[in-house]
């Protein structure tokens, strides 16, 4: 890349960035966003171990929780034959325990046979209990910020072969029952992608999971990113940066889905990774630009070999 490029290069990415910290930042004020924290504000936010629980279990779950929080809040059911997904549930129990077991005596009296005194205490401790992801309910819908895509995109068969052959992972096109448009498993090393979606709902999905891929998101030993909220607003942020870059709009689904993710309005998992965002869409574009060249030689050879047996 000479100088001219990459002046043009870095200003394309200023305008990029721009554009989605204003979107997302517009999100915010919308009648959408007021619906979506009335609901979201009735669910029950999950420790990470539970959080990895979850994605382990059913690493396409999106929004979870109890049998009861889904009838009574949502007024939505459980579908019938579902298993549910276990995690651990905090209670408090209490048991009389003897004084003499007691570290602190500061309200015995020292003159007193401690070994004859019960005192009751409280402890925390965890019994295994099961909740279900939205896509295992039916009933009245959830609002939601983002807009499903629905463009075409251009020689998209070939854009889905390029974006295959950059993933660090495996990509297979299924089915995915519930909500989910896709998913990486670290534990499995592949992205599922449904088969189902929109072609730029695809190539976005498809940007998105390979942006988990590349940030070792779930990966234990390498993923230093423990907060889920910061991994999705990476990863769709990175898928925004990159389509956009290719000259596509998602805007209509990544600002919601940024914003939906975000703890609050300030959006700090995107200010605080925006080196990151940048330096991953930057190396996510870069090969898939260097890789439409090589399958644009590789067919003008083809088609020279070709001419030249006729």
């Amino acid at each position: 890349m000479n100088e001219l490029e990459k002046k043009h290069h870095d200003k394309k990415m200023e305008e990029i960035q721009q554009k989605l910290e204003e979107g997302v930042k517009e999100i915010f004020s919308s009648e959408k966003y007021k619906d979506y924290i009335r609901s979201m504000s009735k669910l029950h936010n999950y420790s990470f171990n539970n959080c990895v629980l979850i994605a382990t279990q059913c690493p396409e779950a999106t929004m979870v929780c109890g049998y009861k929080t889904w009838k009574k809040e949502f007024n939505r059911s459980v579908n019938r034959g579902e298993h549910g997904i276990m995690i651990y549930r905090p209670i408090k129990v209490k048991y009389n325990v003897s004084a003499e077991l007691l570290d602190d005596d500061k309200d015995l009296s020292k003159h007193v046979d401690k070994s004859d005194i019960s005192v009751e205490k409280e402890f925390i401790t965890f019994r295994p209990t099961y909740v279900f992801d939205v896509s295992q309910t039916s009933g009245e819908p959830i609002p939601k910020l983002t807009s499903e895509l629905e463009d075409v995109v251009e020689s998209y068969d070939e854009m889905k072969k390029v974006l295959v052959e950059i993933s660090p992972v495996p990509i297979t096109f299924e089915k995915i029952n519930g909500s989910a448009n896709g998913y990486y498993s670290a534990i499995e090393e592949r992205i599922v992608i449904d088969q189902e979606l929109s072609e730029l709902h695809t190539v976005k999905t498809i940007i998105h999971e390979i942006a988990h891929a590349s940030f070792n998101h779930g990966n234990k030993d390498l993923d230093t990113t423990k907060d889920r909220n910061t991994k999705e607003v990476q990863a769709e942020s990175v898928a925004y940066w990159v389509t956009q870059a290719l000259g596509y709009d998602t805007s209509d689904y990544s600002f919601g889905y940024i914003a939906g993710w975000s703890k609050d309005k300030s959006v700090p998992e995107l200010k605080e990774s925006l080196d990151v965002i940048k330096q991953t869409s930057d190396q996510i574009f870069t090969s898939i630009e260097s890789k439409i060249k090589d399958m644009s030689i590789e067919s003008k050879n083809k088609e020279v070999e070709k001419k030249k047996a006729i």
